[in-house]
């Protein structure tokens, strides 16, 4: 596969950038270290008001968003004085806490609330209408375009801010680039904590407020709709983590959050898209059967830097790949070739 030299510039500078905020992540020190008990999280200082975000919208069959709604307005440890759920991007959170600043003091505890995962990065947009907060979209972000920085007002040294996604925390990158994007004017930064574990918010039996859970996790990763038996999976995750006493085949028989046990599996997918433009619809290659498309999924660099980031082998992805007709944004449409990769991920999940 040849390279163009704008494109490997390209590579070489944002590796160079990744390398640089994959170091800096080791060397802060504004980063909540985890402990077992994490009531220190919501201890806002003195009278400072606490506010939480709810980034997103349940699916149907899914209650993620509104659990944990439930869960910050009526816990009694962990609920806070304000609930915001207008917001969808980190554009839209930044401009919410410079525009509304509803006391003298800064704020003192900010939950946010969001999917994602450490493979994919976050599962909302950086700006409005903009790319997915994906770890290299966030780099360009810091790199291109960052975003307004927090008043002086909004926070300060003593505010905790808390995200709350799955596994999010194990990504230097995010933790880098979200530390960056949380600062105000003069640079100071609040005290950040973004979750390393699963979180789950769990309906309760006395009808109470939902509680929040932190969860260990144990990924296995196949392509989606070939799935394999529970017994084989069983095996694998028994083979890579032979240090963990866990009944495997049960937890990845058991699926709902709901249940009573500690153990449980929970799947999500993992998708990546490209589409490739051609001049006419006579200059797109031949894609008809299985080995062509492989071919000409190989052949794409842009797509393949997508996989790598990920993580992940590109033989864990099904893929689709068509022949399109492709909109532009001024609305003319010109042929092109999409594909489609899916991956499922099911962790095992442990509570803690």
């Amino acid at each position: 596969m040849a390279l163009t030299r704008n494109k490997i510039v390209e590579i070489i500078f944002y590796s160079g950038v990744i390398f640089s905020l994959s170091c800096a992540y080791f060397l802060m020190t504004c980063i909540t270290p985890e402990y077992s008990s994490q009531e220190h999280l919501f201890d806002a200082p003195g009278q400072r008001k606490s506010i939480t975000f709810i980034m997103g919208k349940d699916k149907a069959g899914y209650n993620y968003f509104n659990l944990a709604e439930r869960h910050f307005t009526f816990d009694k440890e962990e609920s806070t004085d304000y609930m915001v759920k207008s917001c969808r991007s980190f554009e839209d959170l930044l401009y919410y806490l410079n525009q509304y600043p509803e006391q003298e003091d800064p704020w003192g505890v900010i939950n946010v609330v969001l999917h994602g995962n450490v493979w994919s990065g976050l599962s909302l947009p950086i700006s409005n209408d903009g790319d997915r907060a994906t770890p290299k979209n966030l780099v360009k972000m810091l790199v291109n375009s960052p975003l307004p920085k927090l008043k002086n007002t909004s926070i300060d040294t003593q505010t905790k801010v808390n995200f709350w996604g799955c596994g999010i925390g194990k990504n230097p990158i995010i933790l880098s680039a979200l530390d960056s994007m949380i600062k105000t004017e003069n640079h100071t930064s609040p005290d950040l904590y973004v979750s390393p574990h699963f979180v789950v918010f769990k309906e309760m039996e006395n009808g109470g407020a939902p509680k929040r859970i932190k969860a260990s996790y144990w990924p296995y990763i196949f392509k989606r709709g070939y799935r394999p038996s529970a017994s084989l999976i069983a095996q694998e995750l028994k083979n890579q983590y032979p240090e963990k006493d866990i009944a495997w085949q049960e937890a990845v028989e058991t699926e709902d959050i709901d249940t009573d046990e500690d153990v449980f599996q929970n799947s999500f997918h993992l998708p990546v898209s490209f589409t490739r433009i051609y001049e006419t619809k006579k200059s797109r290659p031949d894609i008809s059967n299985h080995d062509l498309k492989m071919h000409w999924i190989m052949a794409q660099d842009e797509l393949l830097d997508q996989v790598d980031a990920l993580d992940i082998a590109i033989d864990k992805f099904h893929w689709t790949v068509n022949k399109i007709v492709h909109t532009l944004e001024d609305g003319s449409k010109v042929p092109a070739i999409k594909a489609i990769g899916m991956a499922t991920v099911l962790c095992v999940v442990e509570a803690i």
